[in-house]
């Protein structure tokens, strides 16, 4: 990220932002400290557009959407781990840059003092005709009080030095951190598991400002057949079908991930349960739909079909008790004949 300005400009802006990020329980990172720097400096109109959508959707911004937006808006590759990399790389440099000025003033220091000592020395020797002893002490008192100045000012500044140190250290390992835990499945191309347990509780734990939830619960019916029968490679390829169907309806307000092996989930943000429904079952049509053919013949070798549970939020009701009803009503729908939707009670 390129922070363009004064050193006031910088601090201003992150004064500006950090209220905002705190108001909708923004988590503390560095990526969502770029998102939000850039945001109220207005550089990027699209950006804030964007994020003033995702805000009136979620009442917070997800992790796995500040991931998007910092891929699309703020990293020239469109990878954040390449961008975060470079930033760490910038604060490396930054800290062998000012532990080169501290060494230089150190030495500048003792320099300084080594002078202090001759000037003491020869001060302290046969006073000449023009000077009373008064004066020539006077005068060593007043340089050996700056020697001590100076000295007491680096110490200070080695301090500082030092804590700043830790903080970009710290920052660095935060970064890295992040690099590691990306927030999309690999194979299907949807968010992952840690997305998903990060985002329902985020959602859920903002009190009277939480969205109305609705949970659904996607599982490929029969999946170990593919695997059984095809091979492992065409389970692989099933699961990326699906997920790409899922990932097509993906918007503002509505979330996908992978929650384990041939196992989906969906988040719908606002709107109504029959809304989420029409949407839900909008999808299983769609999966129904779905061909899985021979790569080299193009010979069509299996159906796929999908059955799922969906549970709207009730007043007060926890993350985990959502879950636990969605996951019921999947089972029903699964156990009633597959490849169709079940709505929880």
């Amino acid at each position: 990220m390129v922070i363009s300005g004064s050193v006031e400009q910088a601090a201003e802006r992150l004064r500006k932002a950090v209220p905002i990020m705190v108001k909708h329980g923004i988590p503390v990172t560095p990526l969502n400290y770029a998102l939000w720097y850039t945001y109220v400096a207005n550089e990027d109109p699209t950006l804030n557009q964007r994020i003033d959508d995702i805000v009136a959707a979620y009442g917070t911004i997800p992790v796995s959407k500040a991931e998007d937006l910092f891929k699309a808006h703020i990293s020239p590759t469109g990878s954040h781990e390449t961008a975060l990399g470079r930033m760490k790389d910038d604060l490396e440099k930054m800290v062998q840059g000012i532990g080169k000025d501290l060494h230089a003033t150190i030495a500048g220091t003792q320099t300084f003092n080594s002078l202090l000592d001759e000037c003491s020395r020869d001060l302290r020797g046969p006073t000449s005709v023009s000077a009373s002893i008064d004066d020539v002490f006077g005068t060593v008192e007043k340089l050996l009080q700056g020697s001590t100045a100076m000295h007491e000012s680096t110490a200070r500044f080695e301090q500082r030095l030092s804590a700043a140190n830790a903080e970009i250290r710290r920052l660095r390992d935060e970064m890295e951190a992040l690099r590691q835990n990306a927030m999309h499945d690999e194979l299907t191309g949807v968010y992952n598991r840690r997305a998903f347990d990060t985002e329902l509780g985020q959602f859920m734990g903002q009190g009277d400002r939480s969205p109305v939830i609705h949970l659904a619960m996607l599982d490929i019916d029969h999946f170990k057949r593919f695997n059984d029968r095809f091979g492992h490679p065409v389970g692989d390829r099933v699961l990326s079908l699906v997920g790409a169907q899922l990932n097509s309806v993906a918007r503002v307000g509505v979330s996908v991930y992978r929650y384990g092996g041939e196992e989906f989930a969906l988040i719908f943000c606002g709107g109504t349960a029959s809304k989420a429904v029409e949407l839900a079952e909008t999808l299983r049509l769609s999966i129904e739909r779905l061909v899985l053919k021979d790569s080299r013949s193009g010979e069509r070798l299996a159906h796929i079909t999908a059955s799922i549970g969906l549970a709207s939020r009730r007043p007060g009701e926890s993350a985990a008790d959502l879950l636990t009803r969605s996951d019921k009503a999947l089972y029903e729908a699964k156990a009633s004949g597959r490849n169709r939707l079940c709505q929880a009670s």
